[in-house]
C-alpha cells in the first residue's frame, strides 16, 4: 500500500494559501486518475474548494477529511472526544484566562493613569486580541503530519484499495470554523439526510481508535459493517461511541448521517486524548495508522441503502 502520509507531508506540509492548496489538488487528480476515478474542484459560496472524487449521489458511503492546515498555536487544540466536560472547558477555559488578565491590567492602568472609559476599553480589547493571537494564531504552522495529512492520507488509501462504490471528498476551510463542509451540507440537506458521511480527522497518532457515531448514523446499517471491519484487530483498542457523551469539532459533526474517525492516546486514568495539533511538536504520525484504517473501510461492501432510517 503506498505511503500517502509521509508523501504528502513532504509534498504539501502547508495548504493554506490558494497555491498550496492548488498543488495538493493536482496531486490528488493524479491519483484519483491512476484508479481510475475523477477529481475536481467544487467550489461553494464562491470561497470554499472542496475536493470531490467520484459520484456522490450514487455512492453508498462517502469518506471525508479536512485538506487545510491550522495556524500555530503555543498551546495545543487538545482533543478529548470521549471527555467533553474537560474538552469544552479546554477549549473555553484559555480565553476565559486572557480575558480576566486583559481586564486585571486594563483596570490597573485606568486606576494608575485615571484614564476614560474608552481609553480602558481600547486598552483591554487590545491586550485582549493581542495576548489571544499571540498564543493561537501565530501564523501558519508549518508541521502537520497528523492535523489532517493523516485524515488525507486514509482517505486516499481508501479510494485506492476500494475506488468503486463510495465517493471521497477532502473539505477545504475546516480550520476556519467547518467552512466548507457546513457549504456542502447546505446545498443539498435532502441529499445527506440518509447518506453515511464518514470523516477522518487526526487519526495518524495513537493506537485507540475512536468512533463517533450521530443519532442517526447509528441506526444506520453501515454502522453495523464498520464495526464488524474495525473490531478485533490485536494491535488498536476501537471503541464504537454515540455522539451523546462524545465531543467533537469535527466535518460530520453537522450531517446527520454523519460518523467521525480519530486516533487517541490513553493516559493513566483512562482519558483518551489527542495532543500537539496545531503547534509545532505535529510532527508525529503512523503510516500503520493509515493502513489499518484503509484495510478495515475498504472492506465496507458498496451497496446503497434503501431503508428509511
Amino acid at each position: 500500500m503506498k505511503d500517502y502520509l509521509n508523501e504528502i507531508n513532504e509534498k504539501f506540509p502547508i495548504r493554506r494559501t490558494e497555491e498550496q492548496k492548488k498543488g495538493l489538488f493536482e496531486y490528488v487528480k493524479s491519483e484519483a486518475e491512476s484508479v481510475g476515478l475523477n477529481a475536481r474542484i467544487e467550489q461553494l459560496e464562491k470561497k470554499h474548494n472542496n475536493i470531490v472524487i467520484g459520484n456522490i449521489e450514487n455512492a453508498s458511503v462517502v469518506y471525508t477529511a479536512h485538506y487545510d492546515t491550522p495556524a500555530r498555536s503555543l498551546l495545543p487544540n487538545l482533543m478529548m472526544p470521549r471527555n467533553p466536560g474537560f474538552a469544552y472547558a479546554y477549549s473555553f477555559g484559555i480565553p476565559l484566562v486572557i480575558a480576566f488578565a486583559s481586564l486585571g491590567v486594563a483596570y490597573a492602568l485606568q486606576a494608575a493613569f485615571s484614564l476614560p472609559y474608552p481609553a480602558f476599553a481600547a486598552i483591554y480589547l487590545a491586550l485582549y486580541f493581542g495576548i489571544f493571537f499571540g498564543i493561537m494564531r501565530r501564523g501558519a504552522n508549518k508541521t502537520n503530519k497528523n492535523d489532517n495529512t493523516s485524515g488525507v492520507a486514509a482517505v486516499l488509501s481508501i479510494m485506492a484499495e476500494n475506488p468503486n462504490g463510495a465517493a471521497y471528498i477532502l473539505f477545504d476551510n475546516e480550520e476556519k470554523g467547518l467552512l466548507g463542509s457546513k457549504a456542502l451540507l447546505k446545498s443539498n440537506k435532502e441529499l445527506w439526510a440518509n447518506k453515511p458521511l464518514i470523516n477522518f480527522d487526526c487519526v495518524g497518532l495513537g493506537d485507540n481508535i475512536v468512533i463517533v457515531a450521530m443519532e442517526k448514523a447509528e441506526k444506520h446499517p453501515v454502522f453495523t459493517k464498520i464495526a464488524d471491519a474495525v473490531v478485533g484487530n490485536d494491535n488498536y483498542n476501537v471503541g464504537l461511541y454515540p455522539k451523546k457523551g462524545s465531543a467533537g469539532n469535527t466535518d460530520s459533526k453537522n450531517f446527520p448521517c454523519g460518523i467521525s474517525v480519530m486516533a487517541c492516546k490513553k493516559n493513566k486514568k483512562g482519558v483518551l486524548y489527542t495532543p500537539y495539533i496545531h503547534t509545532k511538536l505535529d510532527t508525529v504520525a503512523s503510516s500503520e495508522n493509515i493502513y489499518f484504517l484503509a484495510d478495515a473501510f475498504s472492506k465496507l461492501p458498496a451497496f446503497v441503502c434503501e431503508e428509511t432510517v
